[in-house]
């Protein structure tokens, strides 16, 4: 198998696997990624689910089994409306009960009538004693016994009406775990990944339509229009576009939530392959000016083919290959662009980057280290396929 063919079914896999990723994520989660009130009754820095922990988190509704080893379940969310029945049967023989009204999403732990039962049984059937709760949080105590210990066996945990959505939260959460906000680091993880391939791609189109309609227009025809754009793309080849870039998106974005920028995605995309388009329009123009001398040409145009004839028949094709060739490198170009402005802070919207930074700001690098590491291989990963797509035939 030639590096051709492994490069496309590493895209094909990255692809298919960021689809599937994307259909069954929790819209309502990723609205509210920068929401940080909606995250409260979350784990902080919970761990992955496949590091092993003995407290995992289990989404159910209606009922479930849940098996406590070493840590009591840190809470108990529910999400949905009208009154809510919860019932615990406990190894040691106790049945907990607890009812409220809810509307939205709430917790055990939140919420303050479930609260206030929770502490009840836990003060009147355990012996444990209001200071306690100082160390514990109110669902751990339906999980303990009386020494504030975790009440080790089977548990059956159920939820009525079984329309509710129910989450009993432990130690170990999802894929990826949470941050220390109690964000799901899936989530993030995911919508960075769909963000930054959607501007990278966006940004590649742009610049492939900009540069050929640039480049044909003034390769191929020699008027004031042609010599003005050859001086724009000099221009263009001449400035870093990077610190360019940095000041055109800090000026024309808006501050958002928490500080952030925000600014539309196709705005952006259009901006970045403005700022881009210089050195492939430059290539293409080259091919024209190349091509439009031909004698295939002059005999074209001796049998009476128009202008935009001979670019969309001679022109283009020989335009073509070398656009897919320099589309693919400047694919991931792209990702590496965004990635690092991303890190920074420069450029608007959750992406890889970003998604990075936050690690940094949480001082989560090395505790929560699968964090960081999940968008690294992403993008090495991709990298190595784009590379391996663009290279020759072997």
């Amino acid at each position: 198998m030639n590096r051709r063919r492994v490069g496309a079914l590493m895209l094909a896999l990255f692809f298919v696997f960021t689809a599937l990723s994307y259909a069954t994520l929790d819209r309502v989660k990723l609205e509210n990624w920068d929401n940080y009130l909606f995250w409260v009754d979350y784990p902080r820095g919970a761990k992955p689910t496949w590091l092993g922990d003995s407290s995992k988190t289990v989404r159910f509704s209606g009922g479930t089994e849940y098996v406590v080893t070493g840590r009591a379940p840190s809470n108990l969310i529910l999400r949905g409306a009208g009154e809510v029945s919860i019932t615990i049967f406990r190894p040691d023989g106790r049945i907990v009960r607890l009812n409220a009204e809810i509307n939205g999403t709430t917790s055990v732990n939140s919420n303050t009538e479930l609260a206030i039962q929770a502490k009840r049984f836990a003060i009147e059937e355990l012996g444990l004693r209001g200071e306690d709760f100082a160390f514990i949080t109110p669902t751990q105590a339906l999980f303990m016994d009386g020494n504030r210990e975790p009440l080790k066996g089977n548990y059956t945990v159920q939820v009525h009406p079984p329309g509710v959505e129910a989450i009993l939260v432990g130690y170990t959460y999802g894929p990826l775990g949470t941050d220390y906000r109690g964000r799901d680091l899936w989530v993030g993880f995911v919508g960075s990944t769909v963000n930054t391939l959607i501007l990278a791609f966006l940004t590649t189109l742009f610049v492939v339509l900009f540069g050929i309609f640039l480049g044909v227009s003034s390769g191929y025809y020699e008027t004031k229009f042609g010599d003005a754009v050859s001086v724009v793309l000099e221009a263009l080849n001449s400035i870093p576009y990077l610190p360019l870039a940095i000041v055109v998106i800090f000026v024309l974005s808006s501050r958002g939530t928490h500080g952030k920028l925000e600014m539309g995605t196709v705005e952006l995309a259009v901006i970045l392959a403005m700022l881009l388009v210089g050195k492939f329009a430059s290539a293409v123009k080259g091919i024209v000016m190349h091509e439009k001398v031909q004698e295939y040409i002059e005999s074209a145009r001796v049998l009476g083919a128009s202008d935009l004839g001979i670019i969309l028949r001679h022109i283009m094709r020989a335009v073509l290959p070398y656009t897919v060739s320099y589309s693919t490198l400047l694919f991931a170009q792209m990702i590496a662009v965004i990635s690092v402005l991303g890190l920074f802070q420069i450029i608007p919207g959750v992406n890889w980057g970003s998604f990075v930074a936050e690690a940094f700001t949480q001082n989560a690098i090395y505790t929560l280290w699968w964090w960081p590491l999940s968008p690294s291989l992403a993008i090495v990963f991709l990298s190595v396929g784009l590379t391996f797509v663009s290279s020759s035939p072997d």
